[in-house]
């Protein structure tokens, strides 16, 4: 394949995207004029923007990664192709390496994910959690769970099968029901609060499928379990991969609830639940989009509410109940 002068369709970079995923010898081929995205305990390299939420990746050619990482030949995951048909891929930093002079080099930052994620548009923060998801789920996928033989890996990463036996293996996504939850006769939107959150965030009702459930069940059952409110109607909104703990699927929905039921919070779970009128909701959106630091901030005031950044399912759910009324 040779990179075009022209842009790629959609349709075709997303063949070629699964060329490079399903046939060795031709992901090989691509590697030497392909793009990579470094990781550092984690930390992805970002490269500053012109603004708040403009954070681009920091792409490196295969020459200066194979000095950072002399084992990206074997140990990189392919991540997509780019509009001229290169392709790209994410890859650890070797341990040789020295992260500060690679930021400098680079005019760079390995950043917290955790943070990076919401300094970035929507597509890279894709990008980014899409990577690290990868790299992880190699780095702790080696053997075959149906006999416990080495497995062999495919060089994008995509997949791996036993040495031994037939099985063969993909990195997995568990789904995630994340649902804000309205009641149209008070007009107001429940938010919890869970004991690890920063001072002053609430946010929504969140909790993996179990096995055998819809959507709609998981919304039921997690409102059940963690306010004790029963919901009349599930209605899907957006969704997003999330890197964590190890690649999640958050599925955002609204819900309504059966009008006039008070909150009884799990006290396992949650340490607040509560509702809150159009103008405490939207003091909270501003608050955030005032100061998206306060997501990872250790001194807030807790009497300052607020919500999930810019760039997050819940912020998109808590807005769009905003703007519909």
């Amino acid at each position: 394949f040779h990179h075009c002068n022209r842009q790629l369709s959609y349709v075709e970079r997303a063949r070629l995207l699964e060329k490079i995923k399903t046939d060795d010898a031709f992901c090989s081929s691509q590697l030497e004029s392909a793009k990579f995205l470094l990781y550092n305990k984690g930390q992805p390299l970002l490269r500053k923007g012109s603004g708040p939420g403009d954070h681009q990746a920091a792409w490196v050619d295969f020459e200066k990664t194979l000095k950072l990482n002399p084992e990206v030949k074997s140990k990189s995951v392919a991540l997509s192709v780019d509009d001229a048909g290169v392709a790209r891929f994410a890859t650890m930093l070797g341990s040789e390496a020295d992260p500060v002079d690679v930021e400098i080099s680079n005019s760079s930052k390995f950043t917290d994910l955790r943070v990076g994620l919401f300094l970035v548009n929507s597509e890279v923060a894709h990008t980014l959690s899409k990577g690290w998801s990868l790299l992880m789920w190699d780095r702790k996928n080696k053997f075959c769970s149906n006999c416990g033989k080495p497995l062999i890996r495919s060089i994008s990463g995509a997949g791996s099968k036993c040495s031994e036996c037939t099985s063969v293996f993909y990195p997995s996504t568990s789904p995630v029901g994340i649902v804000s939850i309205g009641d149209p006769s008070t007009d107001k939107l429940l938010l919890i609060r869970q004991p690890r959150y920063p001072k002053g965030m609430f946010s929504c009702i969140a909790g993996f499928l179990d096995v055998g459930e819809t959507l709609e069940n998981c919304v039921r059952r997690e409102v059940a379990e963690e306010v004790g409110m029963e919901v009349e109607s599930v209605k899907y909104k957006c969704s997003q991969h999330w890197p964590f703990p190890a690649g999640s699927l958050m599925i955002g929905c609204h819900a309504v609830a059966a009008p006039g039921q008070l909150p009884d919070p799990c006290k396992v779970e949650l340490e607040d639940a509560r509702w809150f009128n159009r103008e405490q909701v939207r003091e909270a959106v501003e608050r955030i989009d005032n100061n998206p630091r306060l997501r990872v901030g250790r001194n807030n005031n807790p009497d300052e509410i607020f919500v999930a950044p810019r760039g997050a399912v819940a912020y998109n759910l808590v807005t769009d109940w905003l703007e519909n009324k």
